[in-house]
């Protein structure tokens, strides 16, 4: 009978992106609050910056499938439509009027727009925003209806 063999094995170390799927999460989730969210009489920037944020991290998840978290805030920032045009082809799943609608709010969404009280836009009640119910379609195409 022979003696048994020892083997040693060493495990290499391995890199597990989970950034693509917190990413997602969050996106669906800020996605939820804007459903969740009553708006008060008048308008409100709230539901506008929820709809963009939910989008923003949509696309940097896709980003994040082949690049860093630090090379995707470089080359994006908050630039929804640079974001969206850098996705591969078949990623890019907007139509012509949809794709305006995501123009129309990454105007003020990348300048911060929904996030702080800038008088321009109080002064023009925001006339310069994109239809809510456009934008809400825009991240459901982008994100899923299961959101």
């Amino acid at each position: 009978m022979s003696e048994p063999r020892h083997y040693i094995l060493t495990a290499e170390t391995g890199h597990i992106n989970l950034s693509p799927v917190g990413f997602r999460l969050w996106a669906k989730q800020y996605l939820q609050c804007k459903r969740d969210f009553r708006a008060p009489e008048g308008f409100s920037p709230v539901p506008y910056f929820l709809l963009c944020r939910a989008i923003e991290l949509q696309l940097k998840a896709e980003h994040l499938e082949t690049k860093r978290q630090s090379e995707v805030k470089r080359d994006f920032g908050h630039d929804l439509v640079k974001s969206y045009q850098a996705l591969d082809p078949s990623k890019q799943v907007l139509p012509k009027e949809q794709l305006e609608t995501l123009k129309i709010a990454n105007a003020m969404y990348k300048d911060k727009g929904f996030e702080y009280f800038a008088i321009m836009n109080a002064v023009t009640a925001f006339t310069k925003a994109p239809d809510l119910n456009e934008l809400e379609t825009v991240a459901e195409k982008l994100i899923g209806n299961d959101g």
